[in-house]
């Protein structure tokens, strides 16, 4: 071939240096993306190493080759451990492999400077590139997240075929008429570099891929959820809530709304500081996922209050769930130093009509009959129906309402 090692060499380091480049700005601007910076070492070590492949004369060549390929075979080690920690696996995870990765790396060195041999070089170095790329493949494939795909498949495929290629050449090297003592062919060499070269450069575009499918979904999430309890925002709510009354209608299908309001939040605010609120909130929101159904949608609409759709579900029906929620919020015990935090809430269930109503009104009565619960004595379910569903009905008080002990509702 007309390519010279040396000049792949080159080429190939700059590109590991501009690869390291893109990930180490990554990871300083992305500090919660876990892995980014084991790739970006990753990339510089392995840089690095191949720098020093190329002999620069002022370090002896047994230290400039054990150093270059120190410098490479950890670098991989790196990368190995960032995928698991871009996974959100633990690092301890990578001992096995890493293991397996050490015992190979000083067979290549062995053979490399105790006992020279190319063709164990080249079968101890192809079996070390072929384990780890085959991890990295597996683990992207089986332990990516839904909304990586398909950059963590395509990532994964990258180093499946390197695995593969990194195979064949150790096959290679068992096969083949080594002539004695004779070098490792000049065509293999050039092979070897340019496929090192490809693989640098599509695996960097693979990690960038996945750090810009899991961006754009976190930017999703945080458009639907609300960051603190994790249940959906206003904007789902009003979303999902058009789209089913539009559905009941058409279907003449039942469909309730509850309204749900924590009794004297800001007076636990104000009394056990804004960490209790916040804690409280996320006790009663998971308590109410814990109590709806799969199909229903439950959303934190206001900064203590909480709303409910309820599909194919009628006044009756939605009274029940309503005071079965109240029931078991009223069991909520947040113990702190000062002595246990308890609260209730109020529940205003609306039930839309058969004549036409909107999603606003549907909101408006749930908000009516919430309005009605907390002027009755708080701690307590009001319904009311848009149209000729049900006579409209309030619950009695099985629990005493109080947020902290002592504290009338």
């Amino acid at each position: 071939m007309d390519l010279d090692v040396p000049s792949l060499l080159i080429v190939n380091t700059l590109l590991q240096i501009v690869a390291a480049l893109c990930l180490l700005m990554a990871a300083l601007s992305l500090p919660r993306q876990a892995g980014l910076t084991y790739w970006a070492l990753s990339g510089f070590a392995q840089a690095a190493g191949l720098a020093l492949t190329n002999p620069l004369g002022w370090l002896p060549p047994w230290l400039t080759l054990l150093s270059s390929q120190f410098l490479i075979f950890a670098g991989y080690g790196l990368a190995y451990v960032g995928v698991l920690r871009f996974l959100g696996r633990p690092t301890r995870e990578a001992g096995p492999i890493l293991a397996v990765g050490v015992v190979l790396a000083a067979m290549f060195l062995w053979f490399t400077l105790g006992a020279p041999e190319d063709r164990g070089r080249v079968l101890a170095g192809s079996l070390f590139f072929a384990t780890l790329s085959a991890a990295m493949a597996w683990r992207l494939l089986r332990q990516a997240e839904r909304s990586l795909h398909p950059a963590a498949t395509v990532t994964a495929g990258i180093y499946a075929v390197w695995a593969l290629l990194a195979l064949a050449r150790a096959g290679w090297a068992l096969v083949i008429d080594w002539n004695g003592t004779a070098q490792e062919p000049q065509a293999m060499t050039v092979l070897t570099r340019l496929i090192v070269i490809c693989v640098t450069t599509t695996v960097t575009n693979g990690y960038l891929w996945m750090i810009s499918r899991r961006l754009d979904c976190d930017l999703m999430q945080q458009a639907r959820e609300d960051p603190l309890t994790g249940v959906a925002n206003r904007r789902v709510m009003w979303a999902a809530g058009e789209m089913e009354v539009s559905r009941a209608l058409r279907h003449h299908r039942s469909l309730s709304l509850l309204m749900i309001d924590i009794d004297h939040f800001k007076t636990v605010n104000d009394r056990w500081g804004h960490g209790t609120g916040d804690a409280l909130l996320v006790a009663v929101a998971d308590t109410l996922a814990e109590e709806l159904r799969r199909s229903d949608v439950l959303a934190r609409v206001g900064g203590e209050e909480f709303m409910a759709l309820l599909p194919e579900t009628g006044l009756e029906d939605a009274w029940s769930v309503a005071e079965r929620v109240r029931r078991r919020v009223a069991t909520i015990t947040l113990d702190r130093p000062q002595g246990p935090v308890r609260c209730t809430v109020s529940i205003g269930v609306a039930t839309l009509g058969p004549d036409g109503q909107v999603w606003d009104d549907l909101v408006g009565t749930a908000d009516q009959a919430l309005y009605r619960a907390k002027d009755t004595g708080r701690n307590r379910t009001e319904t009311l129906s848009l149209g000729p569903t049900m006579p409209e009905r309030g619950s009695s008080h099985p629990v005493q309402p109080l947020i902290l002990p002592g504290w009338g509702a």
